[in-house]
């Protein structure tokens, strides 16, 4: 009887002799047949029974999933480390899902074991975790080139604690020449700058006395901030002691950013600062003036001050303009982005808006035309600018129309075909992993040809994100799917909704995916977290399991009539309702109530202080208009009640 070790030699040779990709005569006479023999195969390896599986192996390599039983044969050689299953393993299976899943593996379990000329050869630093990399560097060293401690810095200066396994080589790099003090100096004020005081006090522990006025000025300014204006305690001209103080004009500008940024001159006029650590101070000092509301102050800054003209921070500055509604200082804020920034939709129409507005009566010439412009585009500003000059939207739709053939030698490709299989027999991880190496290296057309076969099968989500992925943006009918139909009209005709609407929020919470999860815990086609699906069930006096989430006719029907709920509540308006969707209700009452003054919706909309509930309402809106259109009625974007209302 052979050994245990030399029996997986021996099975595996017979395995990857040949690919596990072949087309084989099969025994199997249907697809249930296989997942049958599949799950069999699978059980009987879980339960030491060589014998069976092979049996059930050898039925299958038709099967799309027979990769997986090669890969679960093959992992159980992780144990013994018996490296020729394995390895045979990885270069029959290269550039695939399971192939660089065993890879990772390997290359964590040949560094666990020291195996240092096999780590060094078989090493690829994406598939490789941080400890792996710690190991190969040391692996590197101990065979003879000890120039690989010169990479050690890219792994030790980052502002979090690092695996166990890299102490080895820390400590192999800090007896060596390539190692300098001053390199726990800047892990050390990095963990600082991040708010990473456990791991700071560490590196103080670690650093020289030379060093330790630093620290005790850094641990003072932690606790008392407001002493960063005892300009002498500061006084030291040394790139120390510039780190010290932009740390301690950052702490005291959480509160006090004007009189942070007096200080901030004052010591600039003492000593010549580096000139990043200087731009990246006086820009963490611009947003603190912006966030206590300093708009004149930072709007001055950033006229006289090129070099501060970060487009986040501009766009932020203009955002609190047009929520005062300060026109003209909009169009001179927009002046100050880059130009390929102002050439943007978003800023084009508020360009023109602006102008509008400043002109009275009197419609400009440029503005018009700037709306004409986007007005030809299927945008959320181009349709904004459309019910400006009360014109059609532009919907801009393309059939999707690729040949038979490509369709069907795509779908016949190893990867796709096991992606399909782990969707139908709901492996959602792994299909997911199996889709993305599958249309990798796809060219645009192939992609196009992807998305519909996804589309075909009924995997919408897949199908949305890979004509995103081939930038086909015009295929309508593929990433606007008409998908559960029958559902989302029922859903409307039971509520006050509009099909679209229902549509649209499906569309923007999960790209149609019934199986979709957040990592906040929200479940299903419309994104319900459980807490508000029970409230919501409760209510309705439907009867719920959290489970039943993951149904589309039960997630769309309580998905709707909370959608239903925000939108009474918030007297109809669909803006406000979707904000709340996204955000919460409280949030958007909140949002309402801080606001100095009623404002226009699209102003509203564009000053949301979230950027992903900013960009949520106006996807859901753009979503229900192109829903609109693929249903035969054409809707607005918004309505004339909405456009109305001031928030």
């Amino acid at each position: 009887m052979m050994k245990y070790s030399k029996l997986i030699t021996w099975f595996a040779a017979s395995l990857f002799a040949t690919t596990s990709f072949a087309k084989a005569p099969d025994s199997a006479n249907s697809l249930q047949d296989q997942r049958y023999r599949y799950e069999l195969a699978k059980s009987a390896l879980k339960n030491g029974n060589v014998a069976d599986f092979q049996a059930h192996y050898k039925t299958l390599t038709s099967y799309a999933l027979h990769p997986y039983l090669s890969y679960a044969w093959a992992s159980r050689s992780l144990s013994p480390l018996d490296k020729h299953g394995i390895e045979a393993f990885i270069e029959t299976h290269t550039d695939t899902y399971l192939g660089d899943r065993l890879h990772r593996q390997y290359l964590d379990r040949l560094a666990k074991r020291r195996m240092w000329d096999d780590l060094i050869f078989w090493y690829r630093e994406d598939l490789a975790a941080e400890s792996v990399t710690c190991a190969w560097l040391y692996a590197r060293v101990k065979t003879g080139e000890v120039e690989a401690l010169s990479e050690v810095p890219r792994i030790w200066n980052q502002a979090k604690s690092l695996p166990d396994a890299c102490d080895p080589l820390f400590k192999m790099w800090m007896a060596s020449s390539y190692f300098d003090e001053s390199m726990i100096w800047d892990r050390y004020i990095l963990a600082v700058s991040k708010g990473k005081r456990g791991l700071a006090r560490y590196l103080a522990s670690r650093l020289p006395t030379s060093y330790q006025h630093y620290v005790d000025r850094i641990n003072e300014l932690y606790a008392r901030p407001y002493r960063i204006s005892r300009y002498k305690r500061f006084g030291i001209h040394s790139p120390e002691m510039q780190h010290v103080i932009a740390f301690g004009v950052r702490k005291y500008a959480r509160k006090h950013p004007e009189q942070a940024l007096r200080h901030w001159e004052r010591y600039e006029g003492m000593q010549i600062f580096d000139e990043q650590l200087a731009k990246d101070t006086k820009l963490y000092l611009v947003n603190q003036l912006l966030k206590f509301d300093h708009v004149d102050d930072v709007h001055t800054i950033l006229e006289q001050s090129r070099s501060l003209r970060h487009p986040a921070t501009i766009e932020r500055l203009i955002r609190e303009l047009l929520r005062e509604q300060r026109w003209n200082d909009v169009i001179s804020a927009i002046r100050l982005l880059p130009e390929t920034t102002q050439q943007e939709d978003r800023w084009q129409y508020w360009l023109a808006r602006s102008v509008i507005e400043t002109k009275g009566t009197n419609y400009d010439a440029l503005a018009h035309t700037t709306y004409k412009k986007l007005a030809e585009k299927r945008s959320f500003y181009g349709f904004m600018a459309a019910d400006h000059l009360g014109s059609e939207y532009t919907l801009e739709y393309q059939p999707a129309e690729l040949e038979e053939q490509l369709l069907d030698n795509l779908a016949k490709r190893p990867a796709l075909a096991r992606a399909k299989e782990l969707w139908l027999t709901e492996r959602m991880g792994e299909a997911y992993a199996e889709w993305y190496y599958g249309i990798d290296k796809l060219s645009s057309r192939e992609l196009a040809a992807a998305g519909v076969l996804a589309d075909r099968w009924g995997w919408h989500s897949r199908a949305i994100h890979t004509m995103i992925a081939g930038k086909h943006w015009n295929h309508l009918g593929i990433r606007f799917p008409l998908a559960f139909r029958e559902h989302i009209l029922g859903a409307a005709a039971s509520t006050d909704l509009a099909p679209e609407f229902i549509f649209a929020v499906a569309r923007q919470e999960s790209a149609m995916s019934v199986s979709a999860k957040s990592s906040a815990g929200a479940r299903g086609l419309m994104q319900l977290m459980p807490s508000t699906a029970r409230q919501t069930a409760r209510k309705q006096g439907i009867k719920h399991t959290t489970a039943d989430l993951y149904s589309a006719e039960h997630n769309i029907v309580l998905g709707s009539h909370y959608l239903d709920e925000l939108v009474e509540k918030f007297s109809g308006n669909r803006i406000l309702a979707a904000a709340a969707y996204n955000a919460g209700p409280h949030r958007v009452n909140k949002w309402i109530q801080n606001s100095s003054r009623s404002l226009p919706f699209d102003v509203w909309i564009e000053t949301i202080p979230y950027r992903e509930t900013r960009g949520y309402v106006q996807n859901v809106l753009t979503f229900a208009v192109i829903y609109s259109f693929r249903m035969g009625k054409p809707e607005t974007l918004v309505t004339k009640s909405e456009a109305k209302q001031k928030l």
